[in-house]
């Protein structure tokens, strides 16, 4: 579930581990409109560059904080948090993890003497956190998992601890008799989380960071079997949510618009590409439309002007926003949009 171990070397995990690491960074993905989630990794075999513990948080596909018992310190990821937050909030995040180090290693101690294991390379992975819908609810979970498979999970519809295996069901008798701390588990999930999702995005939103920056498309061609693949990328965005739509002669082609996946560029912001394909002998005027909240109205990138600047040799052009609205010019440093011809 901690996607920070998918940089170590891929022989000391097991492959359910890896699966789960995987899933871990689908689940951040797709889970909802907004998200606040974090991942803690205990390991029973800890070496230079892998610490016995690590945890991490995401607001939405972003990590913003991060704490291992290497450093022993909860540390920033994120410009936004670094301009909104004071010195104690640090320090309340270090003693935490201080206690989270000590509270995964005995939970690892137990784990292994239940499944009668001396040794070897085990992980205990833990992820909790919230989100709020594009319909306005929320939700939330905390899962546990053992050597990469599922141990045991928080029901947010009960409000009670079920065993995923057998192995788990002592812990799940014991937990559900702690009334005191499924109310505390109901309470922070559906207020304490959700306060700290909103605060952390009005953070973002208030924090200059590169989440600021303009969307930019970038199209190119490619004919297979007597079509043209017109290509849309859109880059460099934040927030997540966008709408990318092709259009011919002013129309939208919603429906013959192909969209990928909105994917995170590693650097905090976002990026997406739509593709249409279109016969080159019916003709018409193909622009890629693009609206996101960072612009102050929808952005129309025509096609048939930057085919004119690939054709040409001149490599591409640029489109500028002024006073005469959108226009095309060749080797100039970009302001807001900046367009490459890509021979596919």
């Amino acid at each position: 579930m901690c996607p920070v171990y998918s940089r170590v070397r891929e022989e000391r995990f097991p492959l359910p581990l890896r699966l789960l690491t995987i899933l871990g960074v689908l689940w951040l993905t797709w889970a909802s409109t907004h998200s606040l989630r974090y991942f803690h990794t205990a390991v029973s075999d800890p070496e230079p560059g892998l610490p016995a513990y690590v945890s991490v948080g995401y607001l939405d596909d972003n990590l913003f904080v991060e704490c291992d018992s290497d450093s022993g310190r909860y540390k920033p990821r994120a410009q936004w948090i670094k301009d909104n937050v004071g010195a104690d909030y640090w320090e309340r995040g270090t003693k935490r993890g201080i206690a989270q180090v000590q509270a995964f290693g005995i939970g690892m101690r137990i784990l292994m003497e239940r499944y009668n294991q001396t040794g070897g390379f085990h992980t205990l992975q833990r992820r909790s956190g919230c989100e709020i819908r594009e319909d306005g609810s929320i939700g939330g979970s905390r899962q546990l998992a053992y050597d990469g498979d599922d141990f045991i999970s928080f029901d947010m519809n009960t409000y009670t601890w079920v065993a995923a295996v057998k192995e788990a069901e002592i812990t799940q008798r014991r937990w559900n008799e702690d009334t005191a701390d499924l109310q505390y588990r109901k309470q922070y999930t559906e207020k304490g989380c959700i306060e700290w999702l909103r605060k952390y995005q009005q953070y973002g939103k208030e924090s200059p960071h590169p989440h600021s920056r303009t969307p930019a498309p970038v199209l190119g061609k490619a004919t297979p079997d007597g079509l043209t693949r017109l290509s849309c990328r859109v880059y460099g965005f934040y927030p997540r949510d966008i709408a990318v739509t092709w259009m011919k002669n002013g129309e939208m082609r919603e429906q013959e618009t192909q969209r990928g996946d909105i994917l995170p560029s590693g650097d905090g912001t976002y990026q997406i590409q739509a593709t249409l394909e279109i016969d080159p002998k019916e003709g018409g005027r193909y622009s890629c439309l693009v609206d996101h909240n960072s612009l102050t109205k929808p952005l129309n990138v025509f096609w048939g002007e930057e085919r004119a600047e690939c054709l040409s040799g001149r490599g591409g052009g640029e489109y500028t926003e002024g006073r005469g609205g959108l226009g095309l010019r060749p080797h100039c440093p970009y302001r807001k949009v900046k367009l490459h011809c890509l021979t596919l």
